[in-house]
């Protein structure tokens, strides 16, 4: 069993942030990831405060570091999506943002190769049945799964799905780096690849 979170950085409006990022991180052991957000917490009472979860808008520098840091010692893999605002008039997403991200998402997909089954989770930012099955469809066609291994995809809290928060914690170190030009935290994440989608 494999295990995909996803979570993004940046705004898809029309003002906002320059670049709109989505990462997500692949695990064949969800509970790796469960023990490095509790152990961060556990070990960062003081710093870390009453924040219900890891977030890279939230936390200290020093304990996203070690986060990251943390991480290169188990078996993942990252994967990151990134858009600059002004190339959005080359994609056919007819002004609604729910779509933009669904084929960006589908941009994300294409760079996972599926070996088992497979569970993703993504941040829930839709409620509505059918949009959430439309993104569905899209990214599960899209993934590199050519024995056709069965594929769940649940749109989840990330206050309740560690690997949410790593996520979050990937996209948010990428934005710092392309939106901000500070790659102290992203060139910490080893086992990535990252791509530009509908770039000139």
């Amino acid at each position: 069993m494999e295990y995909i979170y996803i979570d993004e950085s940046g705004d898809l409006g029309k003002g906002g942030s320059k670049y709109f990022i989505i990462a997500g991180i692949k695990v064949n052991n969800y509970r790796n990831l469960d023990r490095l957000i509790n152990k961060s917490r556990r070990n960062n009472k003081k710093k870390i405060g009453k924040s219900n979860e890891i977030k890279g808008t939230t936390i200290p520098p020093e304990i996203k570091k070690k986060i990251l840091k943390s991480l290169n010692k188990i078996d993942y893999e990252s994967f990151i999506i990134v858009l600059n605002k002004k190339d959005r008039y080359k994609i056919n997403y007819k002004n609604d943002n729910h779509l933009l991200y669904d084929i960006l998402s589908s941009e994300l997909a294409k760079l996972i190769n599926i070996s088992s089954s497979t569970e993703v989770y993504v941040d829930r930012t839709r409620r509505n049945k059918q949009k959430i099955a439309n993104y569905n469809e899209i990214f599960k066609k899209n993934l590199n799964n050519p024995k056709n291994h069965p594929i769940s995809i649940k749109h989840v809290d990330s206050l309740k799905y560690k690997g949410v928060q790593i996520a979050d914690l990937i996209s948010w170190s990428a934005y710092q780096s392309i939106e901000n030009n500070n790659d102290e935290y992203i060139k910490i994440v080893k086992n990535k690849i990252m791509k530009t989608v509908y770039e000139d």
